[in-house]
């Protein structure tokens, strides 16, 4: 159970930096405008999906717990996809971090 909260407790430490200015690179520093128009161009489509599989796995290896259980692919797009709807602005980045602190979240209930 510690483990779960040490998991959950680091992911909340990085919303704080990221959100306060904290540099994001490569395609999670576009904004999720970017990523809902993604589909336009498959090399584009590939490099944000690609960029976000690769954040909430490295969140995921990175962490005591196993968060993304089992990696849904389709769900992770989804989920970014009804996010970054929702709130244009914000960088990719943001929303991949957001999801992995409720894949967390979910986790701890498992």
């Amino acid at each position: 159970m510690m483990k779960i909260v040490a998991v959950i407790a680091f992911l909340l430490l990085l919303t704080t930096p990221l959100r306060a200015g904290a540099t994001i690179v490569g395609a999670g520093s576009q904004s999720c405008s970017a990523w809902t128009n993604r589909t336009k161009n498959a090399i584009v489509k590939g490099a944000f999906e690609s960029w976000v599989m690769g954040f909430v796995s490295g969140l995921n290896v990175s962490g005591d717990r196993e968060i993304v259980g089992g990696g849904d692919y389709t769900a992770i797009v989804a989920w970014m996809d009804q996010r970054c709807r929702s709130r244009p602005t914000d960088q990719i980045g943001i929303a991949a971090l957001d999801l992995a602190m409720e894949l967390a979240g979910n986790a701890a209930k498992r």
